[in-house]
């Protein structure tokens, strides 16, 4: 789906984060017999890399973007409100260290980043005003 030009960080961070999302489950799914400790170990780095280096910020930034559709639709939203408890549930999953949780954390992301660009940007995109915009704008890193 076109994205407007404001939102291209955060689509662009979610491209990066399916395909992060898709290879971890992959290695999760495919660990050979004798390997996995060293393979949990391995994709549990690269999982937290992906959050430490761009996720945290990202589900920061989205939450600062709410707070201005908040601003225009009121408060109480329950797409708001799943989006971030969504945040919180990946954040307490990728902490628990087991495969099982990690799998779940894929899975959950992958769902999370298809709500957000498939329902929930466009919402956002059709209440903005051209002063929320610029708000975003100020929100999001310079592409």
């Amino acid at each position: 789906m076109k994205r407007e030009k404001y939102f291209w960080p955060l689509s662009q961070s979610h491209h990066r984060a399916l395909l992060a999302a898709k290879r971890a489950k992959e290695q999760l799914s495919s660990i050979p017999k004798g390997e996995e400790a060293d393979q949990l170990k391995k994709t549990t780095a690269e999982l937290k890399s992906l959050y430490e280096g761009e996720l945290r910020q990202h589900f920061w930034d989205e939450e600062r973007i709410m707070v201005v559709f908040e601003g225009r639709m009121g408060t109480g939203d329950p797409d708001v409100e799943r989006i971030r408890k969504e945040h919180r549930l990946l954040e307490s999953l990728l902490a628990q260290n087991t495969k099982e949780s990690l799998l779940q954390f894929t899975e959950t992301l992958v769902i999370h980043i298809r709500f957000e660009e498939d329902v929930f940007f466009g919402r956002m995109e059709r209440a903005f005003t051209v002063a929320d915009q610029k708000a975003v704008l100020e929100i999001l890193p310079k592409t």
